[in-house]
């Protein structure tokens, strides 16, 4: 295959990019046009394909979960309104998700051993509602949390996974 110039490298990545794809979505129209965009790039470029049928895809069955308008959270006569005041997902492929627990604060949901960092330490959530911050502590120290720079921990996907390593029944990220 030839050397790809990095002309070529950033046309591909605008073009991915663009908002036409509508984020790509794994099922969605703007996720099929990039696959079929990369496949056709990769045929022009004398790929062999190596999915199913002698293409460059391969067939899988996805579980798709889509929150209904009906969808409540409560807290005591507290009400929240769904898309207004929250948003929701469950990594539980059922038709139905319900809880009803106890809620516990957990500053930002990080175990960081390396930083000295464990915001779960003698805290039981198993069976709760985890209640965390967004992204890491704040700190002017350039080596807290390699400073500036979001690491893993900070990230809304390690709290969902470290929440659910910790057996929590749900866990609510709060914006500040």
């Amino acid at each position: 295959m030839n050397e790809i110039a990095g002309q070529r490298i950033r046309a591909h990545v605008k073009f991915l990019a663009n908002d036409l794809l509508e984020g790509r979505g794994v099922g969605a129209r703007g996720g099929d046009l990039a696959t079929e965009y990369i496949a056709s790039q990769l045929a022009v470029a004398g790929a062999k394909p190596g999915g199913d049928d002698g293409t460059y895809f391969q067939n899988l069955t996805l579980v798709g979960v889509e929150p209904q308008a009906s969808t409540q959270l409560s807290a005591g006569a507290i009400s929240f309104r769904w898309l207004d005041d929250f948003v929701g997902l469950t990594m539980q492929q059922r038709t139905d998700a319900s809880f009803d627990a106890d809620a516990v604060f957990v500053g930002h949901g990080i175990t960081a051993p390396e930083y000295q960092w464990d915001d779960y330490a003698g805290v039981d959530v198993r069976g709760k509602v985890v209640v965390m911050f967004t992204n890491e502590p704040p700190s002017e120290d350039p080596k807290f949390f390699t400073g500036r720079a979001l690491t893993y921990y900070g990230r809304w996907t390690y709290k969902y996974e470290q929440a659910a390593r910790k057996g929590a029944a749900a866990a609510i990220i709060i914006h500040t």
